[in-house]
């Protein structure tokens, strides 16, 4: 039998510091109550998910490891053989397993990865087999790259050619086309394009956008499905933002039916919303022909400015961070001596997707108040154009630092946990799921003209690893253009 992620039924839902006293804990929430009567720090709850599996991938890849190293030894072969036959049958297993506790319990963290839905949908349709081999294609590519297996590039693409064809036969079936384990397929699919390229991750987004679309206005009935259909908004928004498009009509119109079923009061929802403005404004904007004024275009800039500070007041009272400084920590993980800690993975996710976001806010508005700066304007509010023009550049900057502290905890050198640990090797097993949150993020900091050449090559670096260690191609795309900048910069 090999080793894999087995049933745990009746692991304990009690605090660490309960457990290990032996004492019966009320899971009272925020922190238990045990732990606040005994003036304790409550290390928090194991995830429901982790009741569900435990996690044996290190184990199945250190033995992997093991019978090759034996097999190079006894036969001097200098290339890595394909895996043995007695694997075979638990490979969709082994897949599947390490896609969810990469993608969706979070590695080193805690608290669950940022594909928050997966677990009511897996729980119930988890034999699905256009779920199975979605899940474990990408499991497989992740723990191909993450553990530098290449032979294990070959059964991730035999089962996202399986997935293909199965959401394909899906797609014509008027009853599993509308289940969301179809359309979470879809979704789990568009981390594999992420590992290829830009565009083929791009198309990806329009077929799971078309998917949407096709489910219809009834597909709001849990919450589950409107998380979803967020995911799919978020990556729609940043597909036009980066290609230069406005967000479609009929997602548009299906945003204002989820918002009847949606908790529109929190961040991550008000979040999707200014994304779908944000990408209609810059193609506006780069789309004008001077017909409008560039002060009309200036004022839609500030208002969204504004509703982004609101959206980051809920933030910090939805899901706070904390703030470290530690000079003595490595530089290669830790710029500039500072990481923050969050609470989990999806939380850093939907910090950093409101920071880019507003990032390019305060790039359009840089470039809206340089345009109108040219224009006869009176010396007071010229003044106050300058004034503001400044203080949106201090913004960019400060985006940029927020983004660059979530780095050490993203890519899972720093845990989340009371007593945080910092991995003495940089480099050495870099998270896919990591990898996936922060390329945008390091991109966006790369490209812009605020940071010093030491602070560009730092992310090259970063993005360089994750390209290549991750083996997120994407990275090593964007990487292209930040590399270009930092020598024309030079």
């Amino acid at each position: 039998m090999s080793p894999r992620n087995v049933f745990c039924a009746r692991a304990s839902r009690n605090c660490s510091n309960c457990r290990a006293v032996k004492r019966r804990c009320d899971q009272q929430l925020p922190h238990c109550g045990q732990c606040t009567r005994m003036r304790e720090e409550c290390p928090g709850y194991r995830d429901e998910w982790e009741l569900v599996f435990r996690d044996q991938t290190d184990h199945t890849i250190q033995r992997s490891n093991e019978k090759r190293a034996k097999r190079t030894a006894s036969t001097g072969a200098n290339h890595s053989p394909p895996p043995p036959r007695g694997l075979s049958p638990s490979i969709d297993e082994i897949g599947v397993n390490y896609f969810l506790h990469n993608f969706v319990i979070g590695g080193q963290s805690p608290s669950r990865g940022f594909l928050n839905y997966i677990p009511p949908i897996f729980s119930a349709d988890g034999e699905h087999p256009t779920l199975v081999a979605s899940m474990a294609a990408v499991g497989l590519v992740a723990l191909a790259n993450s553990t530098q297996q290449p032979e294990l590039v070959s059964h991730a693409r035999v089962k996202y050619s399986e997935a293909i064809r199965n959401v394909n036969t899906a797609l014509t079936s008027p009853v599993e086309s509308v289940k969301d384990s179809t359309l979470m397929s879809v979704i789990s699919l568009g981390v594999f394009e992420h590992v290829s390229n830009f565009e083929s991750w791009v198309q990806h987004v329009q077929g799971a956008a078309a998917l949407v679309v096709a489910r219809g206005k009834g597909q709001f009935c849990s919450t589950a499905s409107i998380l979803m259909f967020n995911q799919v908004r978020a990556d729609m928004a940043v597909a036009c933002l980066h290609g230069n498009q406005p967000f479609p009509e009929h997602m548009r119109e299906l945003q204002e039916e989820a918002a009847k079923h949606a908790d529109t009061s929190s961040a991550w929802w008000l979040l999707g919303v200014l994304a779908t403005r944000c990408a209609n404004l810059l193609w506006s904007i780069t789309n004008n022909t001077e017909k409008i004024p560039w002060s009309d275009f200036l004022k839609v800039a500030t208002v969204l400015q504004g509703d982004f500070q609101f959206v980051f007041g809920l933030l910090a009272i939805q899901e706070p961070y904390t703030t470290t400084r530690e000079s003595g920590g490595d530089p290669d993980i830790i710029y500039n001596g500072r990481y923050d800690l969050y609470r989990t993975s999806w939380a850093i996710r939907v910090w950093n997707n409101s920071r880019n976001l507003q990032m390019i806010v305060c790039e359009v508005t840089c470039y809206l108040l340089n345009k109108v700066l040219t224009t006869d304007l009176s010396p007071v509010i010229r003044a106050q154009l300058k004034l503001k023009l400044q203080e949106t550049l201090q913004v960019l900057s400060t985006l940029g630092e927020d983004m660059l502290a979530t780095v050490p905890q993203a890519l899972g050198f720093i845990s989340s946990a009371s007593e945080h640990h910092i991995s003495v090797n940089c480099f050495s097993h870099t998270s896919m799921s990591g990898g996936y949150i922060l390329t945008w993020c390091l991109y966006m900091v790369g490209k812009s003209p605020l940071i010093k050449s030491k602070t560009r090559k730092w992310i090259i670096r970063h993005l360089q690893n994750i390209g290549k260690n991750a083996g997120i191609a994407i990275a090593l795309q964007l990487l292209e253009d930040v590399v270009q900048i930092d020598q024309s910069a030079g």
